[in-house]
């Protein structure tokens, strides 16, 4: 049984999968823009799922199962890597972290135990914008040899609000100062049994973290909380 497959296939489910992680991408920044977090939450995690999932197959030598989830975090890494192709390897762990309870709270029958998220949200888009450019470039350089026809180069060319909205990236803002400047804390619980959900939201932009590579954890609502 031949199990290659083609430049063609490749490249179709390659830039569908790009084209389908922009769309949840440029949701995800209006809504979390917006404080509507669990809905943003979700597809920032699919977006960057499926950015990894055009990487993976643009790479791949062979027919591959790839179509897992942040609930399987640990198969989209092995892939990654098996294609010579770990991009993870640069991104912010406690963001992928987040990304990955994002993902399990889709659908509340499926949580097996409490989940807590506690983040900043300018770090949390900061570093959503960051971890999207990154694989635009990285796809563009690798696949067209720095040339890309993508949406997302696309919305950039006409200055799209939505995607420059609180964008360092795009602003070509320094990282590190865009992390420290004041910003909100969001802290979500999600417990089964009852299954309440909670959200507690500081408000007043009088918090400074420090960035040191990675986001802040927001801990003024912890685990306990039950």
């Amino acid at each position: 049984m031949d199990n290659s497959i083609t430049w063609t296939e490749k490249l179709c489910k390659g830039h569908w999968l790009i084209d389908l992680g922009y769309r949840d991408y440029i949701a995800a920044r209006f809504l979390l823009n917006n404080h509507l977090i669990i809905q943003g939450l979700t597809l920032a995690s699919t977006s960057v799922e499926k950015y990894l999932k055009a990487i993976i197959v643009f790479n791949l030598k062979h027919r591959e199962k790839y179509h897992y989830h942040f609930d399987r975090f640990e198969k989209l890494k092995n892939l990654l890597a098996k294609v010579n192709n770990d991009v993870i390897t640069e991104f912010d762990p406690v963001f992928l972290e987040i990304l990955e309870n994002a993902f399990k709270i889709r659908y509340y029958d499926r949580i097996e135990r409490p989940i807590f998220m506690g983040f900043y949200l300018n770090q949390f888009i900061g570093e959503l914008d960051y971890t999207i450019d990154f694989m635009e470039r990285f796809i563009a350089n690798s696949q067209n040899g720095g040339e890309s026809m993508s949406a997302y180069n696309r919305a950039i060319k006409n200055n799209d609000l939505h995607l420059y909205e609180n964008n360092f990236v795009l602003s070509k803002e320094n990282k590190k100062d865009f992390m420290e400047k004041p910003d909100v804390g969001f802290s979500v619980h999600l417990r089964i049994g009852s299954v309440v959900q909670e959200e507690k939201i500081v408000k007043g932009g009088s918090t400074k973290n420090k960035y040191e590579g990675q986001i802040s954890k927001f801990t003024e609502f912890n685990q306990n909380l039950y």
